[in-house]
């Protein structure tokens, strides 16, 4: 009998459902396909080039729509520059940027080049001359670009959204889908289109009308009809946009979403006891001879009674983290099998390891990547997906060195520096407040902003990187920013995380008990809070604005200095 287990895996489940928004990557790949990017932008001035000796090319990855891969390119003094960048999918949507002028193109293998003249940046709508590889295709988008800026009926959110209210998903979708194509018909009209910008643009069109679709069956908590699933997400679509990244993100959120209702709700079967078994007797910790061999004949019977549950439940207790991640895991793939293609379910097996990489340790990280990377069999998935992983681990040594300095150092640390800029001030013996008077005491004759924050959260991690521009926007003599993470069940999460994201200030690591008795002081009202105090080391302002809301936070930093 099974049922015990759907309230355990529905626990399970519901604390950790998937981490928002990276062992080793295999080798035996071959490589990828790159473009080289050269160009040169004519008649650059002194001061122009003082202003912008860079520019830049970036990408997307399908599994993180929200974050550009970029490479600079430094400027010769001609004007010229050159990058290489490695492709994924047969095309790819790129992005060119240099100072305030930027624009999309379509890159594939090979080479392709780009060039503009300083004396016309902002006096003519296409200052993009575009050679090689798609040139006449990167040409005319580029006017198609020019005539939406311009154009009169682009689309809009809010209206669409009170104009498909109450609306069956297939007529909402073709009104929707409708509207965003339609400045590309207009176009069309005024000018003969090459079949692969139909193919490009009409692409984008359909996700973003997908995006559109996903958000609100989210936001509505509704089950999107399945007949449109050919059109929410094209078979063999070998384009990669931005807007298609964006789409499937939110098809992944929306699966997320509906798969944790169907849980909580117990409208569907939790995991089978052959793989919880399975999961325990592999990543349990401490397991005895006797308990090991319980998991194995429940996972050669598959089947429990109801009073194993304690049993079940005591090994989870043991290692709640990991065993909390593979088990949404587990319940997110399985019950996704039922419901959509293979290809489907590849996205969503690599879009939770994804999105669960960049708030986790190194060891961590590996021991997710190793269980769950082989289970993503599409190629451009795994590449994807490799990607990711190499650029969170790319630090290891740097970071695994800042580790040993800081266990070196011992349980009562002060200010001790684990990596340039970084500063750490523990002692689990101490009280939370007197600590936070001694990183008070120590930054005083500066306005410190505090920034109360959670390494496990996504936001809480952009707000963490938000900080850091305020931080340079001032100078260390006037201006201290410091770091109070919520502790977690792996003390190492901080202190790494600010090692490979280079989050220079102090950071004050507490206990649980130590936290509650500091942040009882600054009254926050949630788990990321800002504190701002003055250069006398009172408190200025509770609740004060986020470091996202850059121009907000300077005005009430500016107040004390």
């Amino acid at each position: 009998m099974e049922n015990p287990f759907r309230l355990l895996i529905s626990l399970l489940f519901t604390a950790c459902y998937l981490l928002p928004g990276l062992s080793h990557a295999q080798t035996d790949r071959q490589s990828v396909d790159s473009v080289i990017v050269t160009g040169r932008i004519r008649n650059l001035s002194a001061r122009l080039y003082r202003e912008s000796p860079t520019v830049l090319v970036s990408r997307n990855n399908i599994l993180q729509a929200s974050r550009e891969l970029v490479r600079p390119a430094p400027l010769n003094v001609d004007g010229t520059f050159r990058v290489s960048m490695p492709l994924i999918y047969t095309q790819e949507e790129m992005y060119f940027t240099y100072g305030r002028i930027s624009t999309a193109f379509l890159a594939s293998a090979g080479a392709l080049s780009i060039e503009l003249d300083a004396d016309s940046l902002f006096t003519v709508a296409v200052p993009f001359r575009f050679g090689g590889v798609n040139a006449q295709v990167n040409q005319q988008f580029a006017r198609y670009k020019a005539f939406e800026a311009t154009y009169a009926n682009k689309p809009d959110g809010q209206k669409l959204s009170a104009r498909v209210n109450g609306m069956g998903d297939e007529n909402a979708y073709r009104i929707i889908s409708s509207a965003y194509h339609m400045p590309f018909l207009a176009f069309a009209a005024k000018e003969k289109t090459f079949p692969l910008l139909n193919r490009w643009v009409g692409f984008t069109d359909r996700y973003n009308a997908a995006a559109f679709m996903y958000d609100k069956a989210t936001y509505e908590n509704e089950e999107l009809d399945k007949a449109l699933s050919d059109s929410l997400r094209p078979a063999h679509d070998q384009v990669l946009t931005a807007a298609r990244a964006s789409a499937m993100n939110r098809f992944a959120s929306y699966v997320t979403q509906r798969i944790s209702a169907q849980v909580s709700n117990g409208r569907s079967n939790g995991l089978t006891v052959r793989a919880l078994s399975i999961l325990l007797e592999r990543y349990g910790k401490n397991l005895t001879a006797e308990e090991r061999l319980r998991l194995n004949d429940y996972a050669l019977n598959n089947s429990a009674r109801a009073s194993d549950l304690k049993f079940f439940d005591g090994l989870v207790k043991r290692n709640p983290d990991t065993l909390q991640r593979l088990v949404n895991y587990e319940t997110l793939i399985q019950r996704s099998i039922r419901l959509y293609d293979s290809s489907s379910v590849d996205y969503l097996a690599a879009y939770w390891l994804a999105t669960s990489l960049p708030g986790l340790t190194l060891d961590y990280a590996r021991l997710l990547y190793d269980y769950a990377r082989p289970q993503v069999n599409e190629p451009d998935l795994e590449r994807s997906l490799d990607e990711l992983y190499r650029l969170e681990v790319k630090d290891s040594t740097r970071i695994r060195s800042a580790m040993k300095t800081l266990r070196d150092a011992g349980r009562k640390v002060s200010s001790l520096e684990i990596s340039p800029g970084v500063f750490v001030t523990r002692d689990d013996l101490g009280s939370g407040s007197s600590l936070l008077d001694q990183v008070i005491n120590a930054n005083r004759g500066k306005v410190i902003y505090l920034l109360l924050t959670s390494p496990s959260d996504e936001a809480g991690r952009q707000a963490a990187l938000d900080a850091q521009r305020l931080r340079n926007s001032y100078s260390s003599r006037d201006f201290a920013l410091v770091y109070l993470p919520m502790s977690g069940n792996d003390k190492s999460l901080w202190p790494e995380m600010a090692t490979r994201y280079n989050l220079s200030g102090d950071h004050l690591l507490l206990t649980d008990s130590q936290l509650f008795d500091a942040v009882e002081r600054m009254r926050a009202e949630g788990e990321l809070s800002v504190t701002i105090i003055n250069r006398v080391g009172k408190i200025d302002k509770r609740n004060a604005p986020l470091p996202g809301a850059f121009d907000e936070a300077r005005k009430a930093i500016n107040k004390n200095l």
